[in-house]
């Protein structure tokens, strides 16, 4: 399956990717907001056979793709629709998204992010998504911001990170339903 964009393809993970994922899951200021990483390469393998175990899940519940920008991978996207602590009724989904910190500062994130929304929207039914983010991570909080979701909660001491309880900020936003453009199924 992909999804294009004006700069971008979002397609499914393969074996190939090992490398190109390892450059920015193992960069320790590409992960310094998030809950895993910096990567072993053992890490980065794992997630690519994750990735690999979602594909072809029944019921899938988690969409992650490679985010290619002239033939390389830059970053990675995911829509997870299983119950978790903000997503509990079907129509919701939550987002995550990195890039290469060499991609930052380009609008890849929000074109991705706007891609993989409107492709939901139209496919999945997704009606309602969720996305969390560090409150001192300005640039993730811009890009929410940027594709129209609104903050939503501030939640204390959320996620663990590095040893360290931190807060994350929440944000929701809702989706029209219907067929996307720039997109292709396969």
């Amino acid at each position: 399956m992909e999804i294009s964009t004006r700069r971008l393809l979002l397609r499914e993970y393969g074996p190939g990717d090992l490398d190109a994922v390892h450059a920015f899951a193992s960069d320790p200021v590409v992960c310094a907001f998030a809950e895993w990483g910096p990567n072993t390469p053992q890490d980065t393998a794992a997630f690519l056979e994750e990735c690999a175990v979602e594909q072809v899940a029944v019921p899938r519940k988690t969409w992650t793709f490679a985010i290619v920008w002239g033939g390389s991978v830059i970053g990675s996207v995911a829509l997870m629709t299983g119950k978790s602590d903000l997503v509990h009724e079907p129509g919701e989904a939550e987002l995550g998204y990195v890039l290469h910190r060499n991609a930052w500062g380009n609008g890849y994130a929000a074109e991705t992010a706007e891609a993989l929304l409107a492709w939901a929207g139209g496919h999945l039914g997704i009606t309602r998504v969720v996305a969390t983010c560090r409150p001192e991570n300005t640039g993730s909080v811009r890009v929410l911001e940027k594709i129209g979701m609104q903050q939503v909660d501030h939640l204390h001491e959320h996620k663990r990170i590095d040893g360290k309880t931190r807060d994350s900020l929440v944000f929701a936003g809702l989706l029209p339903v219907g067929e996307p453009a720039g997109t292709s199924a396969g």
